[in-house]
C-alpha cells in the first residue's frame, strides 16, 4: 500500500509539474563537442583543435550512526558500513580523481574524442572490498557527418535517468538515491552459487544466486557499444533530444562479447529560458528512458542462467536563477540486486560477495523527489531529497522498502570547487518478514561532508 501511494504522489508531481514551473543536456555536453564558441564575445565556428585537459577530486569523510551485527559469525548489516571497503563506519576516503581529455579531432570539428581515467577508492576500482582496478572509465569517438544523427562509438555513459548520465562532480549530494545505486549502477555476476531460497535469500521465495568471485566493476552508468543521438531544435525555444545505444551490456568491464547485449533509448523535450550554461543552464525538461538486455551466468559451476534484465524511467528538471526542482521515477524488473553478503563465517574477516534475484518476475520501484535553492547565487545553497526504493516487491517475504532523506548545505568557492554537507535520515522495512525486520532495525542515520576540487 505504500509503494502504491508513494509511486501515485510522484506520479503526481511530475505531471503536475508541466505548468510554469532546461537543465543541462547531458547528451550534447558530454558526447560532442561545441558547434560555435565565442572566445572574444563573438560567435564564430569551433575550430580549436588543441586538447582540453581537466579533473576533478572528491575527498569525503562519512560517519555512519547505525549498528552493526552478526550472525554465526557473518556481518548481517552492510547497510551500516561504508562502501565500497565495507570495513567500518566511519572514516576519509578519496571517492573520485579523474583526470580526462576531450576535444576535436579534425580541421572542421567533425571527429570529437573523450577520454578519462578514475584512480579513487570505490566501486570502479575497489568492488566490495575486492580488487577491480579498471581506472579507465571513458574512451569513445564521436562522428557528426550525418544532420541531427551523431555516431558515438566507444565506452561511456549510457542515455538513461538524470541521475546517472549527469556529470558526477556537479551535484551537491554525495550518494546516490538508493534506486539508482542498488538497481541502475550495475553490478556484473558471472559466477555463482547454487540457486538459494529461504534462509539463505533473506527468507525470499524467489530464487537468488550469491557471487562466488568479483572479478568485475561497477558499471557506474556506463557501457561499450554504439549510440546515435542529438539534439534538435524545434520552436521558440524548445529541443528535442534523441539516443539509442546497442551495447555489449558488460558496463566497465574489459569485454568484447556482446551475448549480454542490452538496448538503450532516451527521449526528452527541453525548454531553455535564457542564461546559464552546462548545470546551471535556465531551462526545464521532460525526459523518458529505457533499457532491456540479457544477463548470464554460471552456477554451481554447471548451470548457465540466462536472464533478463529491464529498466524504465521517466522524469523531469527544472532551473531557473537559483531555484532547482527535480523529480523521477524508475522501474526494474528481471535481475535485482539485492546487496552484498558476508559469507565468511569467520568473525574477524569479512569476505563480501553479491547477491540477485534472477528471475523475470522480478521487479522493483523507487523515485526521488529533489529541491534546491541557491541563498547566494551559484555560490551557496541548501537542498533536500527524498527518495524511495521498493525492492522484490512480487515476494511477500523477500519485499524491502527503503526511504532516504538527505538535507543539506553546499558552499562554492569557484565553478564546481566547493565543500558539501549532507545528512541522510533513513529506514527500511520488511513489510512481510518480522525476522529481516530485526536485522533492518540496526539501520541508522548518517552525517558526511566532501571536499571537491575540479579544473
Amino acid at each position: 500500500m505504500k509503494s502504491v501511494s508513494r509511486s501515485a504522489l510522484l506520479s503526481l508531481i511530475l505531471l503536475s509539474s508541466c505548468v510554469e514551473l532546461n537543465a543541462a543536456d547531458w547528451l550534447m555536453l558530454q558526447g560532442a563537442e561545441p558547434e560555435t564558441v565565442a572566445p572574444q564575445g563573438v560567435i564564430v565556428p569551433n575550430r580549436n583543435k588543441t586538447p582540453k585537459l581537466w579533473g576533478f577530486a572528491q575527498i569525503n569523510y562519512k560517519n555512519d550512526y547505525g549498528t552493526v551485527a552478526s550472525s554465526g559469525g557473518k556481518t548481517t548489516t552492510p547497510f551500516s558500513l561504508l562502501t565500497p571497503n565495507l570495513e567500518d563506519q566511519s572514516g576519509f576516503n578519496l571517492a573520485r580523481a579523474r583526470l580526462a581529455v576531450r576535444g576535436i579531432a579534425d580541421d572542421d570539428n567533425m571527429v570529437n574524442y573523450f577520454v578519462m581515467t578514475d584512480f579513487g577508492n570505490n566501486g570502479i576500482n575497489n568492488l566490495a572490498n575486492h580488487s577491480t582496478p579498471t581506472y579507465l572509465t571513458d574512451a569513445s569517438v564521436t562522428l557528426k557527418y550525418i544532420p541531427d544523427a551523431k555516431i558515438r562509438v566507444g565506452r561511456f555513459k549510457y542515455p538513461g535517468s538524470e541521475e546517472g548520465l549527469q556529470a558526477v562532480f556537479v551535484s551537491p549530494y554525495i550518494d546516490f538515491t538508493t534506486m539508482s545505486d542498488q538497481e541502475l549502477l550495475e553490478r556484473r555476476i558471472t559466477k555463482a552459487t547454487a540457486a538459494q531460497t529461504g534462509a539463505a535469500a533473506g527468507g525470499a521465495v524467489t530464487t537468488h544466486y550469491t557471487t562466488t568471485s568479483v572479478d568485475n566493476p561497477v558499471g557506474a552508468f556506463r557501457d561499450t557499444g554504439a549510440e546515435i543521438f542529438d539534439t534538435i531544435p524545434l520552436v521558440n525555444a524548445w529541443t528535442f533530444s534523441y539516443a539509442y545505444m546497442y551495447g555489449n551490456g558488460t558496463g566497465l568491464s574489459n569485454s568484447n562479447t556482446d551475448t549480454q547485449a542490452t538496448h538503450y533509448g532516451y527521449l526528452a523535450l527541453e525548454n531553455n529560458f535564457g542564461g546559464g550554461k552546462g548545470y546551471y543552464t535556465n531551462a526545464m525538461k521532460f525526459y523518458v528512458w529505457g533499457q532491456n538486455g540479457k544477463r548470464k551466468f554460471v552456477s554451481n559451476a554447471a548451470t548457465l542462467i540466462d536472464a533478463d534484465r529491464k529498466r524504465y524511467g521517466l522524469g523531469m528538471t527544472y532551473y531557473n536563477h537559483g531555484l532547482r526542482f527535480e523529480a523521477e521515477y524508475m522501474m526494474a524488473q528481471g535481475m535485482i540486486y539485492v546487496g552484498p553478503k558476508d559469507v565468511d563465517a569467520n568473525p574477524l574477516v569479512e569476505d563480501w560477495q553479491l547477491q540477485f534475484a534472477s528471475g523475470n518476475e522480478n521487479k522493483a520501484n523507487g523515485g526521488y523527489v529533489n529541491l534546491q535553492y541557491e541563498l547566494i547565487p551559484q555560490k551557496f545553497e541548501i537542498f533536500g531529497r527524498y527518495d524511495f526504493m521498493n525492492r522484490l516487491t512480487n515476494d511477500v517475504k523477500g519485499e524491502r522498502d527503503f526511504t532516504t532523506t538527505t538535507l543539506g548545505a553546499s558552499y562554492r568557492f569557484k565553478g564546481p570547487t566547493r565543500i558539501d554537507f549532507n545528512y541522510l535520515i533513513r529506514d527500511a522495512k520488511a513489510p512481510g518478514n518480522a525476522g529481516a525486520q530485526t536485522v533492518l532495525d540496526n539501520m541508522g542515520n548518517r552525517a558526511e561532508v566532501q571536499v571537491t576540487y575540479a579544473f
